[in-house]
């Protein structure tokens, strides 16, 4: 047993010194070299087949073909006529008033460029005139492209609101041709006596802060006339037209406001005013389808000279006219005489103990018209 144990080891010590001497690396130092994997083989195989295969047939990766936008189509273009727009469409109705303002209008051509500049406007309305007009719109475009459009405008009364009657033994005080510095008395006899009286002034005379107290205590303010030239006011109905505005812009200007009522000078019946046949006529139809309301009195103080009268004169003659319309009375004086102011004081006195009511007057009071002669 011995004995071969050290054969053993004798064979193993022979061994590694045969093998240092012809150069054999110690075992414990190789290094083994790793035996390929499964995939590693088949990447080699890949590559080496790869290789051996020629460039030329080679099958190139398959690419999705580039995206190219569709080409619109052309937006097709309409020839058109122009159009024109009517504002407030092609029929309309305006109150009969002193002026008509066209509501509006517009037109552009097939491109949508705008024209109106070159619209022709023909036809005509009488604002003041109740009836029916037409106004014709015309435009050509640089085609030579054309278009017509009508409108059609009635001119219609403007509505009033009803007269109501007042209680009877009511009086309307009215005073024309003022103011002046006379009124400021009568104002203040008229504030003593809690009595309201109406204005109908002459807007030349200016005196806007008497206008404007008158106003504020309650008194009701209507026009007259602007400078009182017959000759000049009824030459015809634009000349009315223009005494009658100027005298607004003084009531406005002293008031706030335009009024509503007021006297033709000389009152409806004049016959200053046949120089113009039937001027007359015409302006009391017009005036009230504009809605103004006009008064003539059945009352008269007789103090329109501001002559051979005295106050005492004029309380008589007012009083007699009350006793003759008990029912109402609408009463001319004039507060540029001082006569005819004097005697309200005295005419109010009596009124009071007699059961009268004094009034201003407005849109719902009951008119007193004149026979008109011209």
């Amino acid at each position: 047993m011995k004995r071969n144990v050290c054969v053993v080891l004798f064979c193993t010590l022979l061994a590694l010194l045969t093998a240092s001497a012809c150069g054999i690396p110690h075992p414990e130092t190789v290094t083994e070299t790793p035996v390929p994997t499964e995939a590693v083989l088949e990447d080699e195989t890949v590559e080496m087949i790869a290789a051996s295969t020629p460039k030329e047939t080679q099958m190139p990766l398959p690419t999705a073909p580039p995206t190219v936008p569709p080409t619109p189509a052309p937006t097709e273009v309409v020839v058109r006529d122009p159009v024109i727009t009517l504002v407030g469409g092609e029929s309309i109705e305006v109150d009969a008033d002193f002026t008509f303002t066209d509501p509006g209008y517009f037109a552009d051509d097939y491109l949508g460029n705008n024209i109106t500049s070159r619209i022709e406007v023909s036809g005509e309305v009488v604002p003041y005139q109740v009836g029916s007009y037409s106004i014709t719109y015309s435009v050509t475009d640089d085609g030579g492209r054309s278009a017509t459009v009508v409108r059609h405008v009635e001119v219609v009364p403007v509505v009033m609101p009803d007269i109501i009657m007042p209680p009877e033994k009511t009086v309307y005080l009215t005073f024309d041709d003022g103011p002046c510095s006379y009124t400021k008395q009568l104002l203040d006899v008229l504030k003593k006596h809690n009595a309201k009286a109406t204005f109908f002034i002459i807007g030349e005379r200016g005196n806007e802060d008497i206008i404007k107290r008158a106003y504020e205590e309650g008194h009701a303010i209507g026009v007259h006339t602007y400078t009182h030239e017959y000759k000049q006011i009824y030459k015809n109905e634009q000349a009315f037209f223009d005494d009658f505005w100027k005298t607004q812009e003084v009531i406005k200007e002293a008031t706030g406001s335009y009024t509503q009522i007021f006297r033709f000078p000389g009152g409806s019946a004049n016959t200053a005013s046949r120089r113009n046949k039937g001027i007359m006529t015409r302006l009391t139809k017009i005036m009230e389808d504009m809605g103004y309301r006009y008064f003539d009195w059945n009352v008269t103080a007789g103090d329109a000279s501001g002559k051979s009268y005295t106050s005492g004169d004029v309380k008589n003659r007012v009083v007699s006219g009350l006793k003759r319309h008990s029912d109402y009375a609408v009463v001319l004086q004039h507060d540029i005489h001082y006569q005819s102011v004097k005697a309200v004081d005295s005419i109010l006195t009596w009124g009071e103990e007699h059961g009268y009511t004094f009034l201003a007057l407005d849109l719902t009071s009951p008119v007193v018209h004149s026979q008109v002669q011209n």
